[in-house]
This record gives C-alpha cells, sequence and structure tokens, in this order.
C-alpha cells in the first residue's frame, strides 16, 4: 500500500515538472471575482511596469518606442479604462488621466486613420463611463470624438468617388497604405458611428452606421457568413479582397452591431449582424498556430481588443451573453496559464497551457481583457445622455456634403498584392478548437503525462 501510494506522488510531482507552467501559472478561479480581480491586477500591474515616461527618451502617454507603436499605446490605456469600469479598482486613473490629456494634441508621425481611432475610442469609453473630465481649454472627452467623427466623415466623403467609399488606411498621399481601404479603419469608424448614436440619441451617426456597414459589406469586405476581411486597393477599385483575417477587425464590428442592436430596440436587422459577426469569431489570428510562428508585435495584441469588445457586447447586447460567457471562461483559464504566478510575464499562445516563450505589451493587454471580462455579469453598461448638447457642426450627412470644399489628389502608385488563400483550417482556428485546446490548469497534457507515467 505504502508502495502504492509512493508511486502516485512519484508520477504526479514527475508530470507537474513537465508541465511546471501549471504550476507557476496565476491563480485564477473564473468563479470568484475576488480571485478574478486580484488575478487582473497583477496583469495590470505587469503592463504599466512596462510604461517608462521617465526614462530617457520617455513620453507620457506612450509605451517606449521602438518597439511599440503609438496606436498600441492607445489600445494599452483603452485596457487601463476598461480595466477600472470593471473592477473598480482606480489605482492608475491618475496616471491614465494624465496620458490621454498628455495625447489630445496631434501625433504627427502617425498619419493611419486606425492609428486615430484606437485613441478615439479610449475617449468614447471614458465618456461612457464618466472618467475625470479634462479641464478647461481641454475638450470633453465627448467633443474628442465628437471632432474625431467629423474628420473621418470628412474624409469618407470627399473620397466616396474611390470605390464609392470607405476610409483609408492612411490620409497622407505619401504614405504607404493611401491606396489601401482597411478593415480596422473602417470598423472602428463604424463602431464610434453606433456608439455616438446610442450616447447622444443623434441619428446623425445611425445613418453614416448604416452607411458603413452598407459599403463594407458591398465589396465583400464582410461576406454573407460574416467573415470580416482585411480589406481591398483603390488602384483595383476595390474589386479584390485581402482575405486575411484578424480578430480585432471583426471584434470592432461586432461591438458596433451590438451598440446598434441595442440603440434600435433590438432591431431585426441588428440583432441578425450581431449573432451573425459572433459566430464569426471562430476565426483567429492565423499566426498564432503553432505553424506558421509569425505574430508581429501588433498583431500580438489583437486577442486584446477583441476581449474587450466581446465583453462590451453583452453589456449592450444580453442575448449574446451566454455564448460570450463560454468563450471568456475557457480563453480567460488558458491566459492563466500562459503566464507567471506574479502576472508580469505572460504569452500569447493560451491553447498550450503554459508559456510559449514570449513575452511583451501586447500579451499583457490580452490576458488582461480576457480577465477582467469576466466580471461583466457584475458591470454597469456604457451610460447614455440623449439630451446631450454637442458642438456638432454638420446637422446631418447631407450638411456635411455641403461642407465638403477640399478635393483628394489624384490616386497613383502600384497596387497592393493582395493575399487571397484559402479560408480553411491552415488560416483560422475555430472556437470550439480553440474551447477544446484550453482546458484549465489540468492540462491534456499533464493528463497524458499521468498515464503515460504511470
Amino acid at each position: 500500500m505504502l508502495f502504492f501510494l509512493s508511486r502516485i506522488i512519484t508520477v504526479v510531482l514527475r508530470c507537474l515538472v513537465l508541465n511546471r507552467i501549471v504550476l507557476a501559472a496565476i491563480p485564477l478561479d473564473i468563479d470568484d471575482s475576488q480571485s478574478v480581480r486580484f488575478a487582473a491586477s497583477l496583469v495590470a500591474r505587469g503592463i504599466q511596469s512596462l510604461y517608462q515616461p521617465n526614462a530617457t527618451n520617455g513620453i507620457v502617454g506612450k509605451w517606449p518606442y521602438p518597439p511599440y507603436f503609438w496606436w498600441e499605446s492607445g489600445g494599452a490605456w483603452g485596457a487601463m479604462i476598461e480595466y477600472w469600469h470593471y473592477t473598480n479598482d482606480t489605482t492608475y486613473n491618475s496616471i491614465t488621466y494624465q496620458a490621454l490629456t498628455h495625447q489630445l494634441s496631434l501625433e504627427a508621425f502617425n498619419t493611419g486613420n486606425d492609428d486615430r481611432a484606437f485613441w478615439v475610442v479610449v475617449a468614447m469609453s471614458a465618456a461612457e463611463y464618466n472618467f475625470r473630465e479634462p479641464v478647461a481649454p481641454l475638450p470633453s472627452w465627448l467633443q474628442v470624438v465628437i471632432n474625431a467623427w467629423e474628420v473621418f466623415a470628412h474624409r469618407w466623403v470627399i473620397d466616396s468617388s474611390t470605390c464609392g467609399g470607405g476610409l483609408r488606411w492612411q490620409f497622407q498621399e505619401n504614405m504607404a497604405g493611401w491606396n489601401y481601404k482597411n478593415a480596422i479603419s473602417n470598423s472602428l469608424f463604424f463602431q464610434i458611428s453606433a456608439r455616438l448614436a446610442r450616447f447622444t440619441g443623434n441619428d446623425t451617426y445611425l445613418e453614416f452606421s448604416h452607411q458603413i456597414w452598407a459599403w463594407t459589406t458591398s465589396i465583400g469586405m464582410i461576406d454573407d457568413m460574416y467573415n470580416v476581411y482585411d480589406g481591398s486597393d483603390v488602384l483595383l477599385n476595390c474589386s479584390k479582397l485581402d482575405h486575411h483575417q484578424w480578430t480585432y477587425n471583426v471584434g470592432a464590428f461586432l461591438y458596433g452591431a451590438a451598440v446598434l442592436a441595442n440603440y434600435t430596440n433590438s432591431s431585426t436587422a441588428w440583432v441578425q449582424r450581431t449573432a451573425g459577426l459572433l459566430e464569426a469569431i471562430g476565426t483567429f489570428a492565423y499566426c498564432e498556430l503553432p505553424t506558421p510562428n509569425t505574430c508581429n508585435l501588433d498583431q500580438l495584441s489583437m486577442k486584446a481588443y477583441l476581449a474587450r469588445w466581446l465583453a462590451g457586447t453583452t453589456l449592450v447586447a444580453p442575448f449574446t451573453a451566454a455564448q460570450v460567457g463560454a468563450i471568456l471562461r475557457t480563453s480567460a483559464s488558458g491566459a492563466a496559464a500562459a503566464c507567471d504566478s506574479t502576472g508580469q510575464i505572460c504569452g500569447s499562445k493560451w491553447y498550450l497551457n503554459g508559456s510559449d516563450g514570449t513575452t511583451g505589451l501586447g500579451q499583457q493587454l490580452a490576458v488582461l481583457e480576457i480577465m477582467y471580462a469576466l466580471l461583466v455579469n457584475q458591470t454597469a453598461p456604457p451610460a447614455t445622455q440623449p439630451q446631450v448638447q454637442i458642438g456638432l457642426q454638420a446637422a446631418n450627412i447631407t450638411d456635411i456634403l455641403r461642407t465638403v470644399t477640399a478635393t483628394l489628389p489624384s490616386t497613383s502608385g502600384t497596387a497592393r498584392p493582395l493575399f487571397d488563400g484559402p479560408k480553411g483550417a491552415s488560416h483560422s482556428l475555430t472556437a470550439g478548437k480553440e474551447i477544446l485546446d484550453r482546458l484549465g490548469r489540468l492540462s491534456i497534457p499533464f493528463l497524458t503525462c499521468l498515464m503515460n507515467l504511470y
């Protein structure tokens, strides 16, 4: 009997050593809100440890560049705003406020519409959650969003003769990406429009949301199965698509559609679109698969924004709660196992039930946002202010058209190479496989180890 017990203990210890990351993972009980808050706080602290505004060449509001681009800093502060809202932890509110107000000025070297939009959605969340307002003469968070929306709408309208609409990736002709109309720029513009409609009660934004959706579906950027493709080239008149699919593209459209389902009192069209996009999130960033292993720094953060917008979707469209909840719970368990016990070092491949050997801002953001999302049932939805008085110069789309005086330079250059690869398993992970691959701390490798060694 003693020999038998000794053998069992030896086998278990050997398997735990072989699966040492299980021991090293962040302690997380997904059913215990205090455990979730503690785990998320560890990861948030890890994110802030990478922020070095007082270092040589450090800049307030920006994580170090290189390697992190300005847009990802916007994504990171967005995560901190959401973290505060979901957990009620105010630890980082002062530093977040300082960063956001410092970055209200223009970024001369960041001319991507998507880069700007990532910062705009932070201001939108700040307005919706009643985050501390900037002090005059700085504009309110809402006015920041409205100002940016008017710029995006203006760029759309004056370029409507190209591909019938759509925002370009870059808004300066001499920048790479000028000839590309990409999903993330247009999905974020769509989401901002939807959130402004709901927050202000101004249907100008609702009308433009419809216009953005109609355009993206007309060129096939969103197909009949709600797959969201990366973009198209204006030199081809948007007749062909780059068929890469990224988590943040579908996530941005999903949350925008859910907001409109809420704002339109569950209109059939927006409920169906929300449900369709939710089904489509079975496609994950293909670079996370074992082969190829090619995620760049930008792509490593994309799951963060999907997690954020999944949680937001349940707040405004509760009919999605069961489906989203299953994804969040399973993913959070895998995310916790991808970190060390301090939460300072987290990997990206959550299905491994352990570290993938990488670490950085993107990985930390993804883990933080999937963890706080577990608190969605205890979190208030974004506020609305139907009677809010805003400084919208153009009262409706017709007025916006009338105010346009600028013209675009002629299109020139070489067509962008498009990826037109297969939509099969080599470029996607189904949601079902993700769930099977993320069984929590008692992983398949651990259980297999027990069976093989004993």
